[in-house]
């Protein structure tokens, strides 16, 4: 996969905007700042599918069903674009694993599992020393783990590493990923959440709700997949809704590049289409319906012609995005402050993030915007708000490279303290309400806000 393009999909309510993500492999995305003309470029060839499955939201992410094994065991998992692995607990591991939305995999009734052996580990990272590069960060899980100095690797090399160019080599593992005869894999994450695993391999395929269709699918388009079988979660694993995760960043092990290599779809590609409800998940390409005059999800897929944007770089595993302006209402924020929502990582689009997290650089001109706007110190604190006041918030705008413009509402930004305070009807006295944004981040830029999209 030579280059990749992302989408923004916009839509007239604030509650129906989406995401969507998009592998490419016939443009070459240049690293220098893009122009508008390219952003046209990418929209005039991106591919189109009818391999569309239904997404769920809820506890703040976005889930897809996933149908396990056989007989095909359904597994509820957070889509994420900032994480590279998918895993979710296993029985009769994990005993101290959370309860979940679905009952536990069950390893041992499935006919088609398979234990990867320690010869042909495929997801431990100490086989992609390029992870280095992220070492010490921990964003979306994938923090590094090797000694190599990255600086010291030509660049072909780096991007057969992301690509998989080796993908079809038999691999050596490191003697720290083999333990008891399996392939041990792990995430970690800076707020403290964590979880282990083993590597297995099994038929998967996406489904519905409806469990008949999804197995009698499942039958026929099946396809082994490797991944992981957790055997301990921490933090937040232990408490989420979701039973685990599927990765989906640029990687050559995620689902899409496993069906691509197998055939099952056309395009190394994939979309997410979020809003309130859940939405879509698009495999091969991006969802082929249009119709600018329906107005709910029962059958449309896009409310308006999708937006496109180029990736930043294509040497990483993650999805970032140039950022060349940022607005609270009418003020936008000095220019120089930009550059640190685009060096080292860059700004990152991440759908497993349930909240935006900006640079610490821009910290003081955005609380200093909002202050004189809103007439009240920022902070990410509950605070009482009238609907006149509310309705008074500022619109965040965000500009990307390509020229497209993303105006991120109130109701987009602010969560209600009682998750039953809905935002579009007027109310009486105060509620309470918290900003999702945060301008703390030591590097760079990541963001995801349910139901909308930025940088």
């Amino acid at each position: 996969m030579s280059s990749d393009i992302r989408k923004l999909d916009q839509s007239p309510s604030a509650s129906d905007v989406r995401m969507n993500i998009n592998n490419r492999s016939d443009f070459q995305i240049q690293q220098s700042t893009p122009t508008a003309s390219q952003g046209e470029s990418l929209a005039a060839g991106a591919p189109k599918t009818n391999l569309i499955f239904p997404l769920h939201a809820k506890s703040g992410t976005h889930h897809a069903y996933l149908y396990v094994g056989t007989p095909p065991q359904r597994q509820t998992l957070i889509v994420d674009t900032g994480s590279r692995l998918t895993a979710f607990p296993c029985k009769p591991h994990c005993s101290t694993c959370g309860i979940h939305a679905s009952p536990r995999f069950d390893m041992n009734t499935s006919t088609s599992l398979t234990i990867v052996p320690c010869d042909e580990c495929m997801l431990s990272r100490k086989d992609f020393e390029l992870e280095t590069y992220f070492k010490g960060d921990g964003v979306g899980g994938n923090s590094g783990d090797s000694d190599v100095n990255v600086d010291l690797i030509p660049d072909q090399v780096k991007r057969a590493w992301l690509r998989g160019a080796n993908a079809n080599k038999r691999r050596t593992p490191q003697h720290k990923s083999c333990k008891k005869s399996q392939c041990e894999i792990n995430q970690r994450y800076t707020e403290g959440s964590s979880w282990d695993a083993f590597e297995v391999r099994d038929n998967v395929w996406l489904g519905f709700e409806d469990t008949n269709e999804s197995n009698l699918q499942h039958a026929q388009y099946s396809r082994p997949f490797v991944f992981g079988c957790q055997t301990s979660e921490e933090g937040l694993f232990q408490s989420q809704y979701a039973d685990g995760i599927m990765g989906l960043s640029m990687y050559t092990q995620t689902i899409v590049g496993s069906w691509f290599r197998q055939g099952s779809i056309q395009h190394e590609s994939f979309s997410l289409c979020f809003n309130s409800n859940g939405g879509h998940m698009s495999l091969g390409g991006v969802a082929s319906i249009y119709d600018e005059n329906y107005k709910n999800d029962n059958g449309a897929r896009h409310l308006t012609p999708m937006q496109y944007i180029p990736l930043a770089r294509d040497n990483t595993w993650y999805y970032t995005v140039h950022v060349t302006s940022i607005s609270v209402g009418d003020h936008v924020l000095p220019s120089d402050a930009l550059q640190f929502m685009n060096d080292h990582k860059g700004t990152i689009v991440d759908s497993g993030t349930t909240d935006t997290f900006l640079s610490h650089k821009v910290a003081k001109a955005f609380t200093l915007a909002w202050a004189k706007i809103v007439k009240r110190k920022y902070n990410n604190k509950f605070q009482q708000y009238s609907y006149d006041d509310f309705m008074k918030l500022p619109v965040i705008t965000f500009e990307f490279g390509g020229g497209t413009k993303w105006d991120v509402k109130p109701e987009a930004y602010m969560e209600a303290a009682n998750k039953n305070d809905a935002t579009g009807t007027q109310w009486q006295g105060k509620r309470s309400f918290t900003s999702r944004i945060y301008v703390d981040e030591p590097h760079g830029g990541k963001c995801f806000i349910p139901y909308t999209i930025c940088v």
